[in-house]
């Protein structure tokens, strides 16, 4: 078994049983087939703006401690009986620094639970790191003002859109 982000190239070899733990479902052609969800392992009502990785880990542990590993196992046993490994997909590059995400908590946790390593799937792209570039001087030109803004509206619609997707999911 295996994690990885949804945008890695080599799920599109077709030599894996591709499983959603996500809210979400990608808005992008993948050019491979995801065969099935883990309800049980989806963070509903855990992701939030501000949301602390510890705060995260500590209750995205306890819903799986209440579930079980052998549970768990059970819905996973599904997808390994297609015959090939089965990666648990996500959203996010968690090849960057700082950067985390609920299925690299879910592979820890299932490691001290059944002796089971759950790795990162080779990804063979390389990480896009965002570095911004030194400013020359203390006063903001009008095109650095202007990008900022951008970057703000943009990360304030995808705070939004993730809201609105844990509130549909929570409807069900």
């Amino acid at each position: 078994m295996f994690v990885s982000r949804f945008s890695n190239p080599e799920l599109r070899s077709g030599n894996y049983a591709a499983v959603r733990v996500s809210l979400g479902t990608p808005k992008w052609p993948l050019g491979y087939q995801v065969v099935g969800e883990v309800k049980y392992l989806m963070p509903f009502g855990l992701l939030g703006a501000n949301v602390r990785k510890d705060n995260f880990e500590r209750l995205y542990r306890q819903r799986l401690d209440a579930y079980g590993p052998e549970k768990i196992a059970a819905v996973l046993s599904r997808f390994e009986n297609l015959g090939k490994p089965v990666v648990l997909l996500c959203y996010e590059d968690v090849r960057k620094p700082d950067d985390w995400c609920h299925r690299t908590v879910f592979a820890q946790w299932w490691f001290e639970q059944t002796g089971e390593i759950v790795d990162e799937l080779y990804d063979p792209t390389t990480p896009k790191i965002a570095t911004m570039p030194t400013p020359t001087s203390s006063i903001k030109t009008e095109s650095q003002k202007r990008r900022e803004e951008a970057a703000k509206k943009k990360a304030e619609a995808l705070v939004r859109q993730r809201e609105m997707d844990a509130m549909q999911i929570k409807m069900f």
